[in-house]
């Protein structure tokens, strides 16, 4: 057996168990016999610090391995969620085929669980290999269709004969629908389409699935026509509102009438009204033949029970691995053309990417000190980074190297970001250059009208320096019970209790909806039915804020998980994500569930990318001490790098920028907070409130602001998201 090590920015190397006698160099290779099973540790030793590897050399009886691996159903709706569960024995390592393996883990244990959402009818296969062979075992799980639904509706429901009306219509578990009367078929499965009709006219729309078929009816009156609006459509108890009318077709004079307006109104104008409750207006247009025709608009007055009880529903949706500066360095430019009638200090005072400053690239990169400023990242969808536990380290640089000894003093020189970039596997950026390239409102326009409207902050942090899985873990428990990576056993069951947990015992209605992947499957608590039953699919979210009954039937606090496709992840293309996350929050600003809602956007870390601002000192969650040995000698009182975050809601105070420290765990602190909850741990007890981003007494945005759309450019450039164009293009 041969050990090989390589080692860069290092002084000096050490393996354990010793190799040999004498100072061991740099690189080099050493051959060893091992009579039973033993683990090397190399330590590479240098100014900025020391980084471990460990690697076990197993020794086998020669035996034939075996594997033992079932699936918790064989049949299941398509959506849904089904545990994959194995064993092995005399094996070195395991594998499954299609890929089962998460985010930021790399192998699977020996022994293991996982989830995995079924979306269409998949063959596992699961390897063990040892050095008796392979042992391979296969399970198949079917996916059945389920029925479609949809749902239909025209405006305006009475028209002038030949005059316009507009078909919409959603759809879940179909491929198309059809409309009758000429529309059309094969029409996409959520859509709109303009009819004429010449005479009352029934429209029957079907829609197709796998499964079968569903249908719903809307009719169109044609002749006497009215149309009636309301502006602004929520107010404040107390407020106006204006209802405008007008009508078209029939025979004479028209006259129209408005239930809880008093007397006779002519064929069009307008009045204001000032409901004290929510209230829908009927108008009624007759003519000299005695023809009538209806339409309705709803007034939503905004009820308040004060402070934050006067928020009904809490959605947080957390994005993958981005940085401030990454995504709104240039916010400050772009929010100062933006925000009119704001006072300077609204605008301005945000702490963005100063200029006039670069980073070294690595000593052994192709143009080895090249300093690489800030620069305008050319492609949508670069390469990967590691912003695991040494490596995020190793990034923030903090003065004195020794994060045992961290104080609120502690200075950081947050310079090594383009040190770190070869701990994960690259193609087209071996100078590592990448951490340092921004986007701005030519990429992210709809992120950065909603940053400019909305409530953020400039200081809001993940809650360690470490990748996805222990800064998620602190969004569900807030502690990662002492992991600092990805749990080296594989998904094994973490004890931790979680807000869900806490949710369930108070009482309060709460769903988890995912998309491909559910992180809470994890948890312990994943085995309790009454925690796995409150996690739906995406599709019924949207489902709810189509309904008119979105208000009552949203729940009280929504968890979004992140799609594997449309997170924004490093390698996926960012404006997809975007795309997505508006499309959820635009079906919220149009349903009356908007009124008493906050939508909070944000990300669960950094990603490796540069961020200029240092970590900020913490409370410890608990008395667990970091379970790395290997790794970088830290404790858990420093938070992780800046992340963007967005607080969306009527509510939320325009044009605000909070400067407080604080990281997602804040967002714990808010749900307890809101439905009278106990702390999970010291962390979020006492993490700084998020109340300062709220004015419950005077709401702005009842009617949401215009908001730009969110372009997918690499559906008509490819070359925007080409990986080769992610490099520093200022290079010699």
């Amino acid at each position: 057996m041969t050990l090989s090590w390589t080692a860069k920015n290092a002084t000096s190397v050490t393996i354990s168990p010793s190799i040999g006698s004498g100072a061991l160099p740099l690189s080099g290779s050493q051959a060893v016999t091992v009579s039973s099973q033993v683990t090397y540790t190399a330590t590479a030793n240098g100014p900025g610090g020391k980084t471990t590897k460990t690697v076990t050399i197993n020794v086998s009886s020669g035996a034939a391995p075996t594997v033992s691996f079932t699936a918790s159903a064989s049949s299941v709706a398509a959506g849904s969620i089904v545990t994959l569960t194995w064993s092995t024995t005399n094996a070195t390592s395991f594998t499954v085929s299609p890929s089962i393996l998460g985010e930021d883990q790399t192998s699977l244990a020996l022994s293991g669980s996982t989830t995995v959402v079924i979306n269409a009818t998949t063959t596992y296969t699961a390897t063990a290999t040892g050095a008796g062979g392979t042992a391979t075992q296969s399970v198949t799980i079917t996916a059945t269709a389920t029925a479609p639904t949809i749902t239909f509706a025209a405006s305006p429901t009475s028209v002038a004969a030949g005059a316009a009306s507009t078909l919409t219509w959603t759809t879940t578990n179909a491929t198309s629908v059809s409309i009758d009367h000429g529309v059309g078929s094969g029409l996409a499965a959520n859509g709109s389409a303009t009819v004429n009709p010449t005479a009352t006219t029934t429209y029957t729309a079907t829609a197709t699935g796998a499964s079968g078929t569903a249908t719903a009816t809307v009719t169109v009156t044609s002749g006497l026509a009215i149309t009636l609006t309301a502006s602004p459509t929520t107010i404040v108890a107390g407020g106006n509102s204006t209802l405008s009318w007008s009508t078209s077709g029939g025979t004479g004079t028209v006259s129209v009438a408005i239930s809880s307006v008093s007397g006779t109104q002519a064929a069009s104008g307008s009045v204001s009204v000032t409901p004290t409750s929510t209230t829908t207006y009927t108008a009624t247009a007759t003519d000299s033949s005695s023809n009538t025709a209806t339409d309705s608009a709803t007034v939503t007055v905004a009820t308040s029970t004060g402070g934050i009880n006067t928020l009904k529903h809490i959605i947080f949706m957390v994005q993958e691995n981005r940085t401030f500066d990454n995504y709104f360095g240039k916010l400050g430019a772009y929010r100062a053309g933006r925000v009119s009638g704001a006072s300077p200090s609204d605008v301005n005072d945000l702490d963005t990417l100063p200029s006039g400053f670069g980073l070294k690239t690595r000593s052994d990169a192709p143009d080895p000190g090249f300093v690489v400023p800030p620069f305008h990242e050319r492609t949508l969808q670069t390469e990967n980074l590691s912003p695991s536990w040494n490596e995020s380290h190793y990034d923030a640089h903090i003065v004195g190297n020794n994060y045992l000894d961290v104080t609120s003093s502690s200075q950081f020189k947050m310079d090594n970001f383009l040190q770190t970039t070869t701990s994960v596997t690259q193609k087209y950026d071996p100078d590592g250059t990448r951490p340092m390239g921004y986007y701005d409102q030519t990429d992210l326009p709809y992120y950065y009208e909603l940053a400019s409207q909305f409530a953020i902050s400039d200081n809001f942090h993940s809650p360690i320096l470490s990748q996805t899985n222990p800064n998620r873990m602190y969004l569900f428990a807030a502690t990662s019970i002492g992991r600092c990576n990805a749990d080296p056993t594989g998904h094994a069951p973490w004890p931790a209790p979680t807000i869900f947990d806490e949710l369930q015992s108070a009482g309060v209605f709460w769903r988890y909806y995912y998309q491909d992947g559910v992180f809470l499957s994890q948890f312990a608590s994943w085995n309790n039915p009454s925690i796995a039953h409150q996690v739906w699919n995406i599709s019924n979210l949207f489902t709810i804020l189509a309904s008119p009954t979105a208000d009552r039937d949203l729940p009280q606090f929504v968890f979004i998980e992140r799609g594997e496709s449309t997170d924004e992840h490093p390698d996926n293309n960012i404006q997809a994500g975007a795309a997505y996350v508006k499309s959820i929050i635009d079906a919220l600003m149009a349903s009356n569930a908007w009124q008493d809602s906050v939508f909070i956007l944000t990300y669960d870390e950094g990603g490796g990318l540069y961020d200029h601002v240092p970590p900020f000192m913490e409370t410890e969650p608990d008395d667990i001490a970091p379970n790395c040995p290997t790794l970088t000698p830290a404790n858990f009182n420093l938070s992780g790098f800046r992340l963007p975050v967005i607080v969306i809601s009527p509510y939320a105070i325009p044009h605000y920028v909070s400067h407080t420290p604080m990281d997602t765990t804040s967002v714990l602190n808010f749900i307890e907070e809101r439905f009278n909850l106990a702390p999970l741990t010291k962390r979020d007890a006492q993490a700084p409130k998020m109340d300062e981003f709220f004015d419950f007494s005077n709401p702005a945005w009842l009617t949401p602001p215009p908001l730009p759309d969110q372009p997918n450019e690499c559906l008509t450039d490819s070359s925007r998201c080409s990986q080769k164009l992610e490099v520093y293009p200022n290079l010699p």
